[in-house]
Formats: C-alpha cells, sequence, structure tokens
C-alpha cells in the first residue's frame, strides 16, 4: 500500500505541476534529440564502455538501456542517421553481465541493474565469452552482441526531458 500511495502522490504533483491544457514544452540537454519523454544523442566519440558511462553521466545523462520494442525503434532510427557519418558503426549500450556471468542487466546510473525486460539478440548471442558488455550496430539491423568492455567504441546516451517549468517529467516506469 506503501508504495502506491508514493506513485498517487508522484502523479498529482504531476498533474498539478504541468500548464493548464497540458501543453508542456519539454527540453533536452545540449546536443540531445527529444523522443517522446526521452532524450537521446549517438556519439561518435571513442571510448570503453566504463568511459562512455563517465561521458554520459558528463553530459547528464546515461548510457542508454533499451526496455521495449518502441525504444528499440527509436534508438534504431538514430543509428540509421549515423550512416555515413561515422567510421565506427558499433555502440555501447548500458547492459552487462559483469556482476553474474550471463545474468545480463541494465547496469542504470544510480548503481541499482535491473534486469532485461526486453532483449534483441543477435542469432548465437550472448555468447559465452570474456565479452561482458552490450553493443549494438545499424549493420546488424539494430540487434545486440555482447563485446569486450576495454575495447573503444561510439555510444549512445539518454537523458529524461525537462519541462520548461524544470521539473523532471518521467515516464512512469522506472528506469531500466
Amino acid at each position: 500500500m506503501g508504495n502506491f500511495s508514493v506513485f498517487l502522490s508522484f502523479l498529482i504533483f504531476i498533474v498539478v505541476n504541468l500548464p493548464a491544457g497540458g501543453n508542456a514544452k519539454l527540453s533536452c540537454p545540449r546536443g540531445f534529440e527529444l523522443h517522446g519523454l526521452r532524450c537521446y544523442i549517438a556519439l561518435d566519440l571513442r571510448a570503453s564502455w566504463p568511459k562512455a558511462k563517465e561521458y554520459c553521466t558528463i553530459l547528464g545523462g546515461k548510457l542508454a538501456a533499451i526496455a521495449s520494442s518502441l525504444e528499440q525503434r527509436v534508438i534504431a532510427e538514430i543509428l540509421a542517421k549515423t550512416i555515413g557519418k561515422t567510421s565506427n558503426p558499433l555502440y555501447w549500450l548500458d547492459g552487462s553481465d559483469m556482476l553474474q556471468s550471463s545474468e545480463w542487466r541494465w547496469m542504470g546510473d544510480h548503481g541499482v541493474p535491473a534486469p532485461f525486460s526486453y532483449t534483441n539478440w543477435s542469432p548465437g548471442q550472448p555468447n559465452i565469452t570474456n565479452e561482458r558488455c552490450l553493443e549494438i550496430s545499424y549493420n546488424w539491423q539494430s540487434k545486440w552482441k555482447n563485446a569486450h568492455c576495454w575495447v573503444d567504441k561510439s555510444f549512445i546516451c539518454e537523458a529524461r526531458a525537462v519541462a520548461t517549468e524544470g521539473e523532471i517529467i518521467n515516464d512512469i516506469l522506472q528506469d531500466p
């Protein structure tokens, strides 16, 4: 009952604080693109998976996590826009099985890993190797593969959209 009360209070807070007519203008951190209530950026910088996580944090976000087929389509659209603009089609996502081999989780930005609720693995993936981090590529129809974490790759960051009044708009679902 306690969690429901918190959830209900949160919903009431959002409704009360949105401008009349529900026409809140959403914005993203500089350079990010707005997609629904989330902001994304595909960076052509090269970094290891741990460094990519740091860079996303510095930019006001986190490595992207894909929790649904809708988010998968958004990421695929973003990757399609990079075709011909980058020499490296491989991008880091937030997934890893570092905590427990073969148990893939979104590592998150607050140290609370979440199991995958959606997957889009390439055939034969993840394979049993020391490749503990998650990559995606438009060359693989935006399918996922496990990869060595210390190899430099491009990466995709995500952030929450923010209303013009400065309130964070959360899409009610927990961040993966």
